[in-house]
């Protein structure tokens, strides 16, 4: 009968997200354990996340554009921007991404999740940089690290990207760092100097001919035990499978940034390694690297693919193709992915549909929306319980009708919210996920901050 044991026990189910998600106390929470005439509220939250019934999901909120405009600037809408979570994981910093008219950005934006008074909102943050700043991109990764041999260290890797589909693919690397040694989500959060770093690049001497690297967009990354995983991308002429290490360590003040190539995806047998691809997720569940989704040109996936990364020698690291049960989401491309505990959520992207998905699809008319003829844009929310290997029925969220933003702009609008791609999605506050920008399935860029409540 104790609430207190209850969101103990939901909170050891989300892993290291549950400090962001959960609150300390809900609305209606018993105060005595003797009071039985209810039953406990953290239970009932429990059991929708354990077992969620259909349509368990609900969109929260909608942030419109004229509430993403600090003062100082406004959020240009968006698409293949970047984020990375920093400092305790409630702080969100966002990178780069196209926009209307061919425009790149390269600009940097804070969102704490602890605000209180004005609800979220973007704030730009003021870089200085010690080279050459980043050039605009799409498609890179951001990535929170720590400096090897510095406690309680963080900094935040920027790699790789491009200007569009034909031209300015990049290996480039930028370090963003405190200028007073500080980690960067409190450097960012209080006002403090953060600065770009160009590292000195080299390769693990086990690389053959000191290697790094290729130029790449549509890559992705994860932190793991402060070093960056890198997987897949592609340029204009070729796709990759390769997986690679990024260690970031200091010599004489300056960063040295360390790449080991762990598989060469190019030089295992079929079935042995992911295809080719770019545009995929990549999920660190526990110490296994996920890896869902993506395409190689037009010919798109849906596959699930796992590395374990600790406790295998380098020499003896192997991809497996991880075999599940239920009915899986149709191939796609430019989804966005979180993970919570066991349990990868998948949301948005574009690609062909499978009997009986639910979705959208974009026109000729919609331009980027429909290129590459990956046009489908399915329905709902995916959610891949790797512990039973299994996908768990597709969560359609609830439209409010009392959501302002639904009722001001029409239900055709609201339904951009998760009909997207390129977007990216968070954990938030009060058990929902929070998801950003994007490009909808109408051809429209995004800038809107909405918001999905899980439970």
């Amino acid at each position: 009968q104790s609430e207190r044991v209850w969101r103990d026990l939901l909170a050891s189910k989300l892993g290291m997200e549950a400090e962001v998600l959960l609150p300390e106390r809900l609305a209606g929470e018993r105060r005595r354990e003797t009071d039985t005439r209810e039953a406990p509220q953290w239970m009932l939250k429990y059991k929708s996340w354990y077992k969620p019934e259909p349509q368990s999901l609900a969109w929260s909120s909608t942030t419109r554009d004229y509430g993403l405009a600090p003062a100082e600037s406004k959020y240009a809408a968006r698409y293949l921007h970047r984020c990375t979570a920093v400092g305790d994981r409630s702080k969100i910093l966002f990178f780069g991404g196209q926009g209307g008219g061919s425009d790149f950005y390269n600009d940097l934006h804070l969102l704490d999740l602890n605000q209180r008074n004005d609800g979220l909102q973007l704030q730009q943050l003021h870089v200085g940089s010690s080279h050459e700043p980043p050039f605009p991109r799409c498609s890179g990764t951001l990535t929170a690290m720590s400096v090897n041999g510095c406690d309680d260290s963080e900094v935040v890797a920027l790699f790789g990207g491009s200007q569009g589909f034909f031209e300015g693919f990049s290996n480039s690397l930028r370090i963003l760092c405190a200028d007073d040694g500080t980690r960067v989500g409190d450097a960012a959060t209080t006002g403090g100097g953060l600065t770009w770093h160009e590292p000195i690049v080299r390769a693990h001497p086990s690389n053959i001919n000191g290697r790094i690297p290729d130029a790449r967009w549509g890559h992705s990354a994860v932190a793991f035990d402060g070093k960056l995983l890198l997987f897949g991308g592609s340029n204009t002429t070729h796709c990759f499978a390769d997986t690679w290490l990024l260690e970031i360590s200091q010599e004489q003040g300056r960063f040295i940034a360390t790449w080991t190539l762990l598989i060469d995806g190019a030089h295992h047998g079929i079935g042995s390694c992911p295809p080719p691809r770019a545009g995929q997720t990549a999920s660190l569940v526990g110490s296994s690297l996920f890896i869902f989704g993506g395409c190689h040109i037009s010919e798109v996936f849906n596959d699930v693919w796992k590395l374990d990364v600790v406790g295998v020698p380098k020499e003896k690291l192997r991809w497996e193709e991880f075999k599940v049960t239920g009915i899986p989401p149709s191939p796609r491309v430019g989804h966005a992915a979180v993970v919570l505990g066991d349990r990868i959520i998948l949301c948005g992207g574009r690609g062909s549909a499978l009997a009986g998905t639910v979705g959208k699809y974009a026109t000729g008319e919609e331009g980027l929306a429909s290129m590459q003829g990956l046009t489908f844009f399915q329905s709902g929310f995916c959610v891949l319980d790797t512990t039973a290997r299994k996908w768990l029925p597709v969560q359609h969220p609830v439209i409010d009708e009392n959501d302002g933003e639904a009722t001001a702009l029409g239900k055709s609008r609201a339904h951009v919210r998760e009909h997207r791609t390129g977007h990216v999605m968070m954990p938030a506050r009060n058990g929902c996920l929070l998801l950003i920008g994007g490009l909808g399935f109408d051809g429209n860029f995004q800038n809107d901050l909405s918001l999905v409540s899980l439970f």
